[in-house]
């Protein structure tokens, strides 16, 4: 991809909406909302000019290109914010010795909260990571959370949710 001086400029569009423009023989326009993608707009640069098969698949791969480099810079930003209660979940874990305590759901109440409030995706991995146990133990470790009152219930098959004030109880005592 040729780049010029505009590729990777950033502005609001009319709505307020962030507009990230990578610009080659094309236009790539990705609009974002409280940053989600909301919408994607490829355009042929230039009097008369047209995109064909070759430069639509550029595009496309452009924009693939550009969605995993901020995906991973999410996921380490998550990381690096969460870091304390990460570390303290971790240790939650480590005193179990495999068992799942209730001292251990509240860290896990805690941190699935933190992790969840931050941008992107990525929940259960970045706990799994956390207690380097499979991202399905986790899953079944929050839904235990859940059930046992250390997390609020959510819509079934959605992520989200806070800690309980029980889980706060906990750790601060």
């Amino acid at each position: 991809m040729r780049e010029t001086e505009r590729d990777g400029a950033t502005g609001p569009d009319n709505r307020g909406r962030v507009v990230e423009r990578v610009v080659s023989p094309y236009e790539l326009d990705v609009t974002r909302e409280d940053g989600r993608i909301v919408e994607v707009t490829i355009r042929a640069v230039g009097e008369g000019a047209e995109l064909d098969h070759q430069q639509l698949r550029q595009a496309w791969r452009a924009l693939g290109d550009r969605l995993r480099h901020d995906d991973h810079r999410t996921r380490h930003v998550v990381r690096h914010e969460a870091n304390d209660v990460l570390k303290a979940l971790s240790a939650a874990w480590e005193r179990t010795s495999g068992e799942i305590t209730d001292d251990y759901l509240a860290h896990l109440a805690v941190a699935y909260e933190t992790v969840s409030a931050l941008p992107g995706r990525g929940i259960l991995d970045t706990l799994a990571g956390a207690i380097d146990r499979p991202m399905a133990t986790v899953k079944a470790h929050v839904g235990r959370a859940r059930e046992d009152g250390w997390l609020e219930p959510t819509s079934r098959g959605r992520s989200g949710g806070k800690a309980t004030p029980r889980a706060r109880e906990k750790l601060a005592s």
